[in-house]
């Protein structure tokens, strides 16, 4: 369990990592990283708005997942599991909150 408490934060860092970067206008649209949906894709300008739009959304499921995690780490039976499961549910909300929200910027993005 601690290896997946431990996995998903950091997967979570990478991600944040990478939408900052988009956000920012460092990371130009590309076919390897960042968000890609049809709306994202569209532009420059639909890139950099749905990464900037996604990004406190990464950032507040990467605080959550080292809670979660540290709660896993320093726990031990079944608060350990909970913990850990804890982390995962977080991972996968943050991934689909940040898609949908990164998804209507591109959307309503009015470069085409």
């Amino acid at each position: 369990m601690e290896v997946i408490a431990g996995v998903f934060p950091v997967l979570l860092l990478v991600t944040g990592i990478v939408v900052e970067l988009a956000a920012r206008g460092d990371l130009r649209r590309n076919r390897l990283a960042g968000i890609r949906t049809v709306a994202t894709m569209r532009s420059d300008a639909s890139w950099t708005a749905s990464h900037r739009s996604a990004s406190a959304s990464v950032w507040v499921g990467f605080a959550a997942s080292v809670i979660a995690a540290v709660v896993s780490f320093a726990s031990s039976g079944i608060v350990t599991t909970i913990g850990a499961i804890a982390v995962v549910v977080i991972f996968v909300l943050t991934t689909v909150i940040a898609l949908v929200v990164a998804n209507r910027a591109g959307r309503a993005s009015t470069s085409p």
